[in-house]
């Protein structure tokens, strides 16, 4: 019976041992993502940056998009757009 008992530890052992492996795996390939998913948003960025910088229309339509595309204060200061409070009131 002691033999079973170490026997069943072991395989009990080993399970959590393979989903230890498991969910490392899952973690890095989380990890994997959400660093292919910023670099894309940096890279985009960059090319919308420097066509705004080029093209005076595309800056403006890019800049009514962002108006309505941003809600943070903070991130709508980097753009020198008025506060929504602002724009409500305007409204």
């Amino acid at each position: 019976m002691e033999n079973k008992l170490t026997k069943l530890e072991k395989i009990t052992k080993q399970i959590e041992a393979l989903q230890a492996k498991a969910n490392a795996e899952k973690n890095r390939e989380r990890e994997k993502s959400r660093k292919e998913e910023t670099r894309k948003k940096i890279l985009i960025g960059a090319m919308v940056l420097d066509g705004m910088s080029k093209n005076q229309d595309y800056q403006s339509k890019m800049l009514k998009n962002i108006d309505k595309y941003l809600t943070a204060e903070r991130d709508r200061k980097l753009f020198n757009l008025t506060p929504i409070n602002e724009n409500d009131a305007e409204a």
